[in-house]
């Protein structure tokens, strides 16, 4: 157990300290966390494009289907 550092119970930051990290074997679970909340945001921001997409997509088949009817509706 490292005795240099004096952390408050639950106040443990890996990138500060990592040599205590490293010893209570917190570090992997660190960049664990890290890379899962990276995923997190990535898999959010592609759902944010995939949602305007659909969105640009339903606008523009509604357009398209309302001006087809005004063509059927003037010939």
């Amino acid at each position: 157990m490292v005795t240099d550092h004096d952390h408050r119970p639950g106040g443990f930051d890996a990138d500060h300290c990592r040599a205590c990290a490293q010893e209570t074997g917190l570090l992997h679970h660190y960049h664990r966390v890290q890379r899962e909340e990276d995923t997190l945001r990535a898999a959010q921001r592609s759902a944010w494009r995939a949602r305007s997409l659909a969105t640009w997509a339903l606008c523009s088949s509604g357009a398209s289907i309302l001006l087809a009817a005004i063509a059927l509706a003037t010939n």
